[in-house]
């Protein structure tokens, strides 16, 4: 039988469960167990693997960045994510921004947002359930806002139309792209207001994100499409 108990690390506990019989009137004494979680601090210690693994692969997969932790602990096909990711940042980008732009000038500005939420992008990943080869890891993240972006490519194009003599909204837009570089640099990060309980399986020894559960959807909206809830 497996009995699941909430513990923390460090404490010890004197378990008790009390058997069940059948027959009225008879006693049964109850079973003790003690239980010194010290004693279990390396199993303890990879408990913590499957938010490792999320850190490393939000990193590697979203940031550009480099994290030794990726080869280490996740599964993940890299590739394949990374054409997702961007698939997501260019639907982000054409609903917010603009939809008239070129798969190069897009690329280009993939890569500075990249860059800006690689610099400023905050994480705390923690392990709070893991039984077996299944994992929960709650994610407390910040990440650049897409929604602050557009504004601030707004900005920029009304600050054209106001210095210019003709309306012409292609050259605002224009110009306020111009300084989408700018831009991303000097935005400030967007914190999540709920924290993301991102589920976790084990296959061949790695770490991977269960692609069936919503907070995936979610990973991939926030660090690609800047889309902070």
């Amino acid at each position: 039988m497996t009995v699941l108990v909430k513990v923390k690390k460090g404490k010890t506990y004197t378990l008790g469960i009390q058997p069940f019989t059948e027959k009225s009137g008879d006693d049964s004494d109850e079973l003790k167990l003690a239980l010194d979680t010290k004693k279990y601090s390396k199993s303890y210690d990879s408990l913590q693997d499957p938010a490792k693994a999320l850190k490393a692969y939000i990193d590697t997969i979203y940031l550009n960045k480099d994290n030794a932790d990726y080869e280490k602990y996740v599964s993940e096909n890299k590739e394949a994510v990374q054409t997702d990711a961007y698939k997501t940042f260019k639907k982000a980008f054409n609903d917010n921004i603009t939809d008239d732009i070129s798969d190069a000038d897009m690329k280009k500005y993939y890569e500075a947002y990249k860059s800006a939420a690689a610099e400023k992008a905050k994480l705390d990943a923690e392990a709070v359930a893991s039984y077996k080869n299944k994992a929960v890891v709650k994610l407390t993240y910040s990440t650049i806002s897409m929604d602050d972006i557009s504004e601030k490519v707004e900005k920029y194009a009304d600050e054209y139309l106001d210095n210019s003599e003709n309306y012409d909204s292609e050259k605002a837009k224009k110009y306020a792209l111009s300084k989408f570089d700018s831009i991303v640099s000097s935005m400030e990060p967007k914190e999540a207001e709920d924290p993301a309980e991102v589920s976790m399986v084990k296959k061949d020894g790695k770490w991977t994100v269960w692609q069936e559960n919503d907070y995936t959807n979610e990973l991939e909206e926030a660090f690609a499409g800047g889309e902070v809830y």
